[in-house]
């Protein structure tokens, strides 16, 4: 039955007769019902020249691109298309994509049509879109996702499918997706006046305002409303109420165990210092002098008490309450006795307890918010009690720098009069129903932000929606974290802190629930386009692509099921703040010695599975050591499915339960499913091979062999799931 609606199909698309210009309409571009036919003519080097442009991780993410994007590779040449029968002579063509997309031999795709024609374009619309689809087996994510943003009334690209070939060689399956230039915004938000910026793995942070790419409108008027939101948003609003001295003091018994934290607790015998405690050499720059306690706790003891005095002259004056921390590895926070935040601790610490988890790296601080505790406060002398936790008395560090910040006004008043949050949470709410763990809430990426003329509040839209039906996250390998909602980006997160706001999106999580996930109908949409493709798709490869297509119907299937038991008792704890985004420093010495590393290292060798180059940086690097993203070279080489790279590193005293920065061992790497998106990410990171059933096929045997030689996952080490999320 399926073969036979696949050759009525086909022949319906060779009968379709072919237009004229004048015809040519921007609905007819994003017709869903069939698939389009755009033949592209480019001179030989010029497309050469289109493949073989690209860039890596190290130039995208250069630190300049917190002033300003950093400019793409990607040039346009001249070219003339064929779009449905359609002939645009003298168009623009140039590469598309970041990172993930990228491909030598199918690339995406830009076409301006008004490139050397000024009045060229399709009723206002002058760029087109072509998405490889490369982390998209299924090639549905796109196209299924953005009529579901729409439908459910969060403005979104139109989508359709392209057959698109370059000189009459057959590139396949393509995504087109509608451009954000004036008819999109039109028809979203009745105006295009505003001003649109894209965000590509930027956010609202501190130091950020100049990330954000103007694609039109007023940048001075639009740029002053993205710095007034990253204000907005700032965990250092208000005025710091610990800036003078501190005391600290490292327990030997538990004499003091009940009333240290008090605001009556004499603490005169105390070091008194200035900074943060702990020990270790690279914590140096974060400790007191006074307060480096390496010589009374390394290999004697697990925690260290500070108490910081601060005075408060009406605590009814403050609306918001914030405690930044920088801790290796937990701690638990008092005011006046109280206890108001904690991380890695247990529920009732002594002097003597221990970090329930590793921290990890540290490089900055962690907000908690804290305003449900603002009653804590007194009028005059206050005190804020931090315990902190080492995981065990033989690590090499141990650090807790505590700020906290109070703010006259609310946070959400502020950003109230920035986002139009009924059109946020709607656009946030989606992204979580369908699994879209590369846009904005899940990566701060593939997204952007328009300010609307009229009502002078910023409005979302998503992009590059190819990373959509998905259950888990394909760079978060943290398992634990919720389903239901993804809170990475810094507003999303910020939001997600407030009772108030968590129940706001539970509402609109179960009205989207109620009155757009349809089952049914998403089930007979795959069923259609699987049968619309099938005609497209080389005979090696049509059954890779049902597969994928298989999966996303689990995925509709499962969703309701998945999300109702995870909310049904309200809303999942968010507490991991999100780090700021990436930056490498290209232009430094520092930064090429990095990348000859990244070429030519250990961590390199084992990604590689090469075992003689591993024995060769053996002789001059320890076995287990970390590189700059955190990993052993053990978990390289597990993670990519390299079993001769792993038992020789075994061998030779690998940590078989060493923790990555995220806090996993090797044998949680062991477990997870190694995806096409990540292996096709992976390649292109590192240049190497790699095929994704390969990996996952040799992946259970590489787990046996980890378990044999007393390898744990991370909650089995803790003995229980991580706290504090």
């Amino acid at each position: 039955m399926l073969k036979l609606i696949c050759t009525v199909v086909g022949v319906m698309l060779l009968s379709i007769s072919p237009a004229s210009a004048e015809e040519m309409t921007i609905d007819r571009l994003f017709r869903s019902d069939r698939v389009l036919e755009v033949k592209i003519t480019v001179a030989e080097k010029d497309w050469n020249t289109i493949r073989t442009q690209s860039r890596d991780f190290m130039s995208a993410l250069d630190e300049a691109r917190k002033e300003a994007p950093i400019e793409p590779p990607y040039t346009y040449v001249e070219a003339s298309v064929v779009i449905d029968g359609v002939e645009f002579p003298r168009v623009g063509l140039r590469k598309k994509g970041f990172i993930g997309s990228q491909s030598r031999t199918r690339p995406s795709l830009k076409i301006k049509l008004d490139h050397l024609d000024p009045k060229g374009g399709v009723q206002g619309l002058n760029n087109l879109t072509f998405n490889n689809n490369r982390q998209d087996r299924s090639q549905v994510s796109q196209v299924m996702g953005y009529a579901f943003f729409n439908d459910a009334g969060a403005p979104a690209s139109r989508c359709s499918f392209a057959h698109v070939t370059v000189n009459g060689n057959d590139l396949g399956i393509y995504s087109h997706v509608e451009s954000v230039r004036k008819p999109m915004l039109k028809r979203a938000f009745g105006e295009s006046k505003g001003t649109l910026f894209e965000g590509t793995v930027v956010d609202f942070n501190e130091g950020w305002g100049g990330s954000f790419e103007l694609k039109r409108g007023d940048d001075a008027e639009g740029r002053a409303k993205i710095l007034a939101l990253i204000e907005a948003l700032s965990d250092a609003r208000g005025a710091r109420l610990d800036a003078g001295a501190r005391r600290a003091w490292v327990p030997t018994d538990g004499d003091s165990d009940l009333d240290w934290l008090t605001a009556e607790f004499d603490d005169s015998s105390w070091v008194s210092g200035a900074k943060g405690a702990g020990y270790g050499e690279r914590f140096q720059k974060s400790l007191s002098s006074e307060f480096d306690f390496g010589e009374a706790l390394r290999e004697k003891g697990t925690s260290v008490y500070m108490r910081v005095p601060f005075d408060v002259s009406d605590p009814n004056a403050f609306v918001d309450l914030t405690l930044r921390m920088r801790f290796d590895d937990g701690f638990v926070a008092y005011i006046n006795g109280h206890r108001v935040a904690a991380a890695n601790a247990p529920d009732a610490p002594r002097w003597d307890s221990t970090a329930t988890g590793n921290a990890g790296e540290q490089n900055s601080f962690r907000p908690f918010y804290i305003s449900e505790h603002k009653d804590k406060l007194r009028p005059g002398r206050n005190v804020l009690a931090i315990h902190g936790l080492n995981v065990d008395a033989s690590s090499p560090d141990l650090l807790i720098a505590p700020e906290l910040y109070a703010s006259e006004t609310s946070a959400l008043t502020d950003i109230e009069q920035l986002v139009d949050l009924d059109s946020f949470f709607r656009f946030w709410a989606v992204e979580g129903l369908l699994g879209f763990w590369d846009g904005y809430s899940g990566n701060r990426n593939n997204y952007f932000v328009y300010l609307h003329s009229k009502e002078d509040k910023f409005r979302f839209l998503p992009w590059g929606a190819d990373s959509l039906f998905v259950k888990y996250s394909m760079i978060d390998r943290d398992r634990s974290v919720p389903l239901s909602v993804k809170a990475t980006g810094l507003l999303a997160h910020r939001l997600y802190q407030l009772p108030e706001m968590r129940q706001r999106y539970r509402d609109t999580m179960n009205q989207l629930l109620a009155d757009h996930w349809n089952e049914a109908s998403l089930l007979a949409e795959t069923d259609r386009i699987e049968a619309m493709l099938l005609p497209y798709t080389p005979e090696r490869g049509a059954a890779r692509f049902s597969e994928a297509i298989e999966k996303v119907r689990e995925f509709i299937r499962t969703r309701r099921g998945d999300l109702v038991a995870e909310i049904s008792d309200g809303m999942p704890q968010w507490k991991r703040p999100p780090a700021e985004p990436a930056v490498i420093p290209a232009t430094s010495d520092w930064a090429k010695r990095r990348r000859e590393r990244m070429r030519e290292s250990l961590w390199s060798a084992a990604r590689r599975g090469s075992t003689k180059d591993l024995e060769k940086f053996l002789a001059r690097v320890d076995v287990n050591q970390k590189d700059g993203m955190g990993s052993t070279a053990l978990s390289w080489a597990v993670g990519l499915g390299r079993m001769e790279a792993v038992e020789f590193l075994i061998d030779k005293g690998a940590n078989v339960n060493a923790l990555n920065r995220d806090g996993t061992t090797p044998l949680d790497q062991s477990q997870r499913e190694f995806s096409d998106e990540i292996a096709g990410m992976m390649s292109m990171m590192f240049r190497i091979d790699l095929d994704a059933d390969a990996v996952n096929e040799i992946k259970p045997k590489i787990a046996d062999l980890l378990r044999e030689h007393g390898g744990k996952t991370a909650a089995e080490l803790r003995g229980k799931p991580e706290a504090d999320l």
